[in-house]
C-alpha cells in the first residue's frame, strides 16, 4: 500500500476515532435532557389533568347555577305576571267602585255647596236686616 493511503486511513481513523470520542458524551447529555423532558412532560401532563378536572368541575357549577338561575328567572316572571294580574283586578274595581261613587258624591259636595250658599245668604240676610233695624232704632230714639 502506498504510504499516502496509509495516512489517510490513519487520518480517517483518528477523525472517526475523535468523532466518536465526541459523540458519546453529546448522546449521553442529550439522554438526559430527552429523559428530563419526559419527566417534565409527565408532571405537565399531570398538572394538566389537575386543570382538566377542575375546568370540568367548574363547567357542571356553571351550569347548574345557569339552571337555578333560569328557575329563578321564571319563577320571578310567574310573580310578577301574577302582579300585573292582580293589578288589572285592583284598576277594573277602582274604576268601577269609582264610577258607582263618584256620581253621588259630586251631587252631595253640589248640594252641601248649595246648601252653604243658601244659608250663608240668609244669614247675610238676617245680619243685614238686623243692623237696618238697629239703625231705624238709633234713628227713631234720637
Amino acid at each position: 500500500m502506498s504510504t499516502a493511503l496509509q495516512v489517510a486511513l490513519f487520518v480517517a481513523s483518528v477523525a472517526f476515532t475523535v468523532l466518536v470520542i465526541c459523540l458519546i458524551p453529546i448522546v449521553f447529555q442529550a439522554r438526559r435532557k430527552v429523559e428530563q423532558l419526559v419527566i417534565t412532560a409527565g408532571e405537565l401532563k399531570e398538572k394538566l389533568q389537575a386543570l382538566v378536572e377542575d375546568s370540568h368541575e367548574m363547567v357542571r357549577n356553571v351550569t347548574e347555577l345557569s339552571t337555578r338561575a333560569n328557575q329563578q328567572l321564571d319563577e320571578v316572571s310567574r310573580v310578577v305576571q301574577t302582579t300585573r294580574q292582580w293589578a288589572e283586578r285592583a284598576d277594573r274595581l277602582v274604576n268601577e267602585v269609582g264610577s258607582a261613587i263618584e256620581p253621588p258624591v259630586h251631587s252631595l259636595v253640589r248640594n252641601m255647596n248649595l246648601f252653604r250658599t243658601g244659608i250663608a245668604t240668609f244669614l247675610q240676610f238676617l245680619s243685614h236686616r238686623n243692623q237696618h233695624n238697629q239703625t231705624t232704632k238709633e234713628s227713631d230714639h234720637v
